[in-house]
């Protein structure tokens, strides 16, 4: 565990995992996020701005919560999102699913060129010296 700045609040606070929030932050996110959820539901047709309008939530917070993954909008909602990398309009997240499988496809190859090199060079390995044959 660690002590880490909360950056909502800026208190100090034991970190354990996931986002860098105090338990607090945390769940009024966590609330906050659950009203929004409530009202996509509710209302799948409703604007960025109406979403935000009705429930008092931020929209760059809204939009975090889309980017994260968190929540995703329908096909016919006026909220979009594009692709960080190709500028295709997604629904949810910061990549299109052809983009995400372009980068596992590569990180894939990339990790299969690794494994193969460490196995063909057996020189590189570290060596260990046997402490019995060095007795002083």
């Amino acid at each position: 565990m660690e002590v880490k700045v909360c950056k909502s609040c800026k208190r100090m606070f034991q970190h354990i995992a996931g986002p860098i929030m105090c338990p607090k932050c945390k769940a009024i996110e966590e609330d906050r996020f659950q009203i929004v959820k409530e009202y996509l539901r509710e209302n799948p047709g409703a604007s960025l701005a109406d979403v935000s309008a009705e429930t008092g939530i931020e929209s760059k917070i809204i939009l975090r919560f889309l980017r994260e993954g968190r929540l995703e909008v329908s096909e016919d909602s006026p909220i979009s999102l594009v692709c960080e990398q190709c500028g295709k309009k997604i629904f949810t997240g910061i990549r299109c699913s052809a983009c995400e499988a372009q980068i596992l496809k590569s990180l894939n190859e990339l990790k299969g060129h690794f494994v193969q090199k460490d196995t063909e060079d057996t020189s590189a390995r570290m060596r260990f010296l046997d402490a019995k044959k060095f007795k002083r």
